[in-house]
């Protein structure tokens, strides 16, 4: 079993690559892969709630991100960074993650075989 992080880097709100990105992350998964997830720079804002946002104009797929449990998607990380610089709260994302600094992701690059950037 490899260990593949797919690190996503974009806002949900001007592209299909979040969405792109969550299909390969459970394809991945669904073959056996260990898989973890870090979103950063403007990926974070796929985990803030989108029920009710009227400019957010692609199909709600960050609701989609309540599957990762069924996929044994457990490792899902935030970069600190990212969020203190939109002004975001972790207690105010969608789902649970584990919110990494500099020295952490650095760790976290190094533990696996594959990154893959979404």
């Amino acid at each position: 079993m490899r260990n593949i992080l797919v690190l996503q880097r974009h806002s949900p709100f001007n592209s299909s690559k979040g969405r792109e990105a969550l299909d390969l992350i459970l394809a991945l998964a669904a073959v056996e892969h260990n898989v973890s997830v870090l979103f950063s720079a403007d990926a974070v804002y796929q985990l803030l709630p989108t029920a009710g946002q009227a400019d957010f104009k692609l199909k709600a797929y960050p609701r989609s991100f309540k599957l990762f449990g069924l996929y044994d998607i457990d490792q899902v990380y935030v970069c600190r960074q990212a969020l203190t610089e939109r002004g975001i709260d972790a207690s105010a994302l969608s789902i649970d993650v584990t919110v990494l600094d500099k020295d952490a992701i650095a760790e976290l690059l190094h533990k696996q075989h594959q990154v893959i950037t979404g």
